[in-house]
This record gives C-alpha cells, sequence and structure tokens, in this order.
C-alpha cells in the first residue's frame, strides 16, 4: 500500500514538473518571437514614387535659351524613416530638388545628368530619366504682333463673331537663335472649352506657332492678353404679316392699310428661330373712322425682333351712304 502511494506521488510530480516546464518554453519562444517582430519592424523599408517634380536648369540665361527638354522627372524614395520620408513626400515641407547643370556646356543638343540635391540624411533617392536632352542656343529678342485666333467649332450653329478685341497688339518673344527665325505668329487661341452661345470675355494664353501650327519653345512677355468675343444670335428674315383686330365703328364697312416695313429679322437659339415663318402685325382699328398711322408691336415666342415696332398707315373705307 505504502509503495502504491509512492509511485502515486512521484507521478504527480513529474506531471506537474512536465507542465511548468512547457509553460516557460511557450513564454520564453514568446517573447523571442516578440522581440524577432520589434527587430524586423525597426527595420522595414518605406518607399514612395513622387510624380511631376520640376527639374531646375542652371545656365547662364542673359546668353543663352534653353529648350526640348521635358521640366519635370520622376522621384523614387526610399528610407527606413517614415518621418523623414514623408517630410520628403510633401511640396511644403520637401528639402531636396532637381538639378541639371549646364553652365560648362556648349552650344547644341547635348545630355545633361539630373542631379537630386540637399535630400534629408536617411533618405535614398532614384531619378528617372536620369538623363535629360536640351538645346543651347544663342538667346535672341523679337517684337511681333498678336494674332487673336477664334476657331469655329466654338460657336454654335447659325452663331456667327460680330467682334474680336484684344487689351495688348504686340508682344516681346525671347528664343533660341534659329527658334526665333521659324515663328510665322503670335496666337491668342481661345481656349477649346468656350462655347461661344453668349459674349466672352477673359483672359487668353498666348504660343508662339510656325507655319505649320507647330508650337514652338519661347519666353513671351506678356504671357496673355485680355480678350473680348462679341457674338451674334441665328437671324434670318420673315414676312410681316398685317392683321386687323378691334370693334370697328359703325360707319365703317372696312380697312386697308399699308405697312412701313414688308419684312423683319429673329434672332435666337436655333431650335426658336426655325419655328418662325412670318411675323403677326396685330391691327387695332378700334375708335378708327379716318386715315390713321398707328405704331404696331412686333414679337413672337422665345426670339427677338428687329424691328420690334413698325408704323401701319390704316385708313377706313365706309359703308354707302355713310357721312
Amino acid at each position: 500500500m505504502k509503495n502504491k502511494d509512492f509511485f502515486s506521488s512521484k507521478l504527480v510530480y513529474v506531471l506537474v514538473s512536465l507542465f511548468f516546464a512547457l509553460v516557460l518554453f511557450f513564454n520564453a519562444n514568446a517573447v523571442i518571437l516578440k522581440t524577432s517582430n520589434a527587430r524586423t519592424n525597426s527595420s522595414e523599408t518605406h518607399s514612395v514614387t513622387l510624380y511631376d517634380v520640376p527639374i531646375e536648369l542652371k545656365y547662364d540665361s542673359e546668353r543663352y535659351f534653353v529648350s526640348g527638354y521635358d521640366g519635370s522627372a520622376s522621384v523614387y524614395l526610399t528610407s527606413y524613416n517614415l518621418v523623414r520620408l514623408n517630410a520628403e513626400k510633401s511640396k511644403d515641407t520637401r528639402s531636396f530638388h532637381l538639378v541639371a547643370d549646364l553652365t560648362k556646356l556648349k552650344e547644341g543638343t547635348v545630355e545633361v545628368p539630373v542631379r537630386v540635391v540637399e535630400l534629408a540624411t536617411g533618405v535614398n533617392a532614384q531619378v528617372d530619366p536620369g538623363n535629360i536632352s536640351v538645346t543651347i542656343e544663342k538667346k535672341a529678342v523679337k517684337t511681333f504682333d498678336i494674332t487673336p485666333v477664334v476657331p469655329e467649332k466654338l460657336l454654335p450653329t447659325g452663331y456667327r463673331i460680330k467682334n474680336i478685341s484684344i487689351d495688348s497688339n504686340t508682344v516681346s518673344v525671347t528664343s533660341g537663335a534659329s527658334l526665333i527665325n521659324q515663328i510665322d505668329k503670335i496666337q491668342a487661341v481661345l481656349p477649346s472649352d468656350v462655347i461661344l452661345d453668349n459674349d466672352y470675355s477673359g483672359k487668353v494664353s498666348l504660343q508662339a506657332v510656325d507655319k505649320t501650327g507647330k508650337i514652338l519653345p519661347a519666353t513671351l512677355s506678356p504671357a496673355a492678353v485680355n480678350m473680348k468675343v462679341d457674338v451674334e444670335l441665328p437671324t434670318k428674315t420673315v414676312p410681316i404679316v398685317g392683321k386687323i383686330m378691334g370693334k370697328k365703328d359703325s360707319s365703317i364697312d372696312d380697312f386697308t392699310f399699308k405697312l412701313a416695313k414688308e419684312t423683319a429679322d429673329v434672332s435666337g437659339e436655333q431650335k426658336f428661330i426655325d419655328k418662325v415663318s412670318s411675323i403677326t402685325a396685330n391691327i387695332d382699328v378700334t375708335n378708327i373712322t379716318k386715315e390713321t398711322v398707328v405704331k404696331v408691336p412686333l414679337s413672337a415666342d422665345n426670339v427677338k425682333t428687329s424691328p420690334n415696332v413698325i408704323e401701319v398707315t390704316v385708313t377706313p373705307v365706309k359703308k354707302q351712304g355713310a357721312s
């Protein structure tokens, strides 16, 4: 009996020891895993791609004109420090900028590297493209007249341009010595999103173009002008039809009349003027017993009428025997 109690007690101790050993094992592994994850997270690399970052060109702008290049690039940033990376990501807090140094290059078309300067410590950057092609020329300045341009497609059906005016007729153009000789004219082109169903007034950008209409690189002063475009509504001419109305005097058998104008112009949206085939002049003869000149208003639904009033000479025809 004692031997049995002894073995039972020993078995209990073994089981309890095994339980605590397992608890200690799993706890130790959990701590190791947590520590490992913390180390992994602290060394995580963060990244971001920035698009359309402007490229600053360094050159003697008093002597040379530079063209033929893309003025922006994409920048791929990486860092272990997320705070610094976010600072470089924002335009307002960014410390770095892109530079292409042309100061030691000669005239012609050349490839030049794009460098990242003043980048925050702990942040790495890659630029795409890493090089840009530029054309360097001697600078030339010339004055041109400005030609206002209003594309016909901006006019709704039936509308026409009445007048175009701009607040400046000439512009000073700076470009390369060879490019400036290719300029055919300086255009002030009305933007394509304007619909000329009413008069327009606004600022319009200028552009230098060659004889084929290709836009050429140039610096323009002023870069834009104020343009006014006056348009006329669709108009058509229709006959005026006189119509006697009102109460006749008992001595009057009938009336004749003569219109001072036989036709009128109607203007408005095309869908409305299409419905107008004539204008009715309602001639009120109430109380007219002798030849009289009256003024009769003209109107039609949803359109303007010109003239909107005409004179009508009304002649009464008396009944036989009436004095």
